[in-house]
């Protein structure tokens, strides 16, 4: 073994210092002084456990090595730890996570946070009841809400209050929108027409007696009369503002007209739901309706069959599945068509259709009745030609 592994040796390093050495002006060092009494001989020398074999290797400390040093403790497969681990954290979080997922009201928690994030128009949020049909709702008002003050907002700028009106008017009364729009445009030129041109003002005069019922004859005369006498500006410009007033006049006359007419077909509208409704659950309750089998399901999806509208034709209007279905229909299969007019103009009458289902049963059960009889007969016939030979 070589000795130069003992550590200890390295203290000798420590004696190369002498007093004079002008880095450490102390007292010198003791490099024995905290040395174990049990490593130490008697003579003051140092015993080395590793030269000395007759030393009881029991009897003597535990010295820092090199090996112990780099000494690693025994490999432990890490799988074996996380799988002795991750079954108790699992079962142990796994029934709190499903108490808590059952205690979360996820349409409180994301409409709260749409609130907060200003995304969602609600007053009280906190106080409100979050449920889906709350949520939704509340979803469908900020957005339609939004899309109105964007639209506005867009309607302001350009022609200021009274391009909130022509939203109103188009949006809401459902005016017809090139009649409308030709009115608000001649409105708008009229109240920004220049009384100072003579052509200008002849077009105020003879517009505004045209809106009162005057004929052209007298209109004619009016105007020469107003030249003749040099009043054609005075009044110009005394029927400019009462000619801007009947325009607008006539055009909230229309709006009005519209909005009443819109009002009357959501009237109907309501009625005709409840009707249907009405008649869906009378005929739930019989399991048929005009003979066709339907229960709560089938007459769930007829309702929103026929009400629902869903599609929107070119022109604006919106129709429902069934009209959509029966203009389909028409083009690409009108021999259905066809049939489905057919049933109707008889007031769904199915009779003639039961009775040739009857009788085409009927004859198909004769016919089977008539093939076994000619089969039956077949045989008493033949007993008798076998026994005729006896009884001649």
């Amino acid at each position: 073994m070589n000795t130069n592994e003992n550590p200890l040796e390295n203290l000798e390093f420590f004696e190369t210092f002498s007093s004079d050495d002008p880095i450490d002006a102390s007292p010198q060092y003791d490099p024995n002084k905290n040395i174990a009494p049990d490593i130490m001989a008697p003579d003051g020398t140092i015993k080395d456990p590793i030269l000395d074999p007759d030393e009881d290797e029991d009897d003597l400390p535990e010295l820092p090595t090199q090996t112990s040093k780099q000494k690693t403790p025994p490999p432990v497969d890490p799988l074996e730890d996380d799988e002795e681990d991750e079954p108790e954290e699992k079962q142990s979080t796994g029934l709190e996570d499903e108490d808590d997922t059952e205690d979360i009201n996820y349409f409180e928690v994301f409409g709260k946070g749409l609130v907060k994030a200003g995304l969602l128009d609600a007053e009280d949020a906190d106080n409100q009841e979050w449920t889906e049909e709350s949520f939704l709702g509340k979803m469908s008002e900020t957005i339609e809400k939004r899309a109105w003050d964007t639209l506005e907002e867009l309607a302001t700028e350009t022609y200021g209050e009274a391009g909130v009106k022509l939203v109103e008017d188009i949006f809401i009364n459902k005016v017809p929108i090139q009649q409308y729009l030709q009115m608000f445009n001649n409105e708008q030129i009229v109240e920004n027409v220049d009384l100072n041109n003579e052509m200008n003002q002849e077009r105020v005069v003879r517009l505004y007696l045209a809106k009162t019922g005057m004929d052209e004859d007298e209109i004619e005369d009016q105007l020469t009369f107003a030249k003749d006498n040099d009043r054609l500006g005075s009044y110009a410009k005394k029927y400019h503002g009462k000619l801007v007033e009947r325009m607008q006049q006539e055009r909230n006359s229309l709006a009005q007209e519209n909005a009443q007419k819109v009002q009357q077909a959501q009237e109907k509208e309501q009625q005709r739901q409840q009707q249907y409704a009405s008649v869906l659950e009378e005929s739930i309750q019989k399991g048929e309706i005009e003979g066709y089998p339907i229960n709560k399901n089938t007459a769930s999806d007829l309702f929103d069959f026929v009400l629902s509208k869903p599609h929107v034709l070119p022109n604006g209007q919106r129709i429902t599945d069934f009209e959509f279905k029966l203009a389909t229909m028409r083009q690409e299969n009108p021999s259905k068509f066809l049939a489905i007019a057919r049933l109707v103009q008889n007031d769904l009458d199915l009779t003639p259709i039961k009775r040739k289902g009857v009788s085409e049963e009927t004859n198909s059960i004769f016919n089977d009745l008539k093939t076994k009889t000619k089969k039956s007969t077949k045989s008493p016939k033949s007993e008798q030609d076998v026994f005729s030979r006896y009884f001649k």
